[in-house]
């Protein structure tokens, strides 16, 4: 009786397909665990407590801190605009020399109080020098009485 042999390059190459996909998978986990392991990486931006606590921000350390823009606070001379937010119990002034968002603009010129915005940047311990600046759309819907 012969027994007829199967060519290698006709069998099934399981054994491939279990090793690559064990590496992408560990690929994949160890890019999900660094990811998540830096810091802020688990949100967006933090409030102007959080900022405050962690203190100033290292040489390579930017921030994105959130807030509403306290009425009566923008003040602009040439390119650089100032303002200051507040999350309701805390201030945060910021300096910014990036031209402003037209949704901040807009958002302002209807209700001051109503603008909210994330900006990035480095904080000295008292301000926050901003590179971006982010502002909330205004709604353009309202509800009806």
């Amino acid at each position: 009786m012969t027994t007829k042999q199967v060519p290698l390059a006709t069998r099934p190459p399981r054994l491939k397909f279990a090793i690559g996909g064990a590496v992408v998978a560990v690929a994949i986990l160890g890019l999900i665990s660094w990811a998540m392991g830096r810091p802020g990486s688990t949100s967006f931006y933090m409030t102007i407590a959080e900022l405050q606590a962690e203190g100033p921000s290292g040489v390579a350390g930017a921030y994105r801190v959130n807030g509403n823009v306290v009425p009566g606070s923008l003040e602009q001379q040439g390119i650089e605009t100032s303002f200051a937010i507040s999350d309701g119990a805390a201030r945060l002034d910021i300096t910014t020399r990036q031209p402003l968002p037209d949704a901040f603009s807009t958002a302002y010129e209807n209700d001051p109080a109503a603008v909210e915005v994330v900006a990035e940047g480095r904080y000295d311990g008292q301000k926050l020098t901003a590179t971006k600046v982010l502002a909330k759309c205004p709604s353009k819907f309202k509800t009806q009485a």
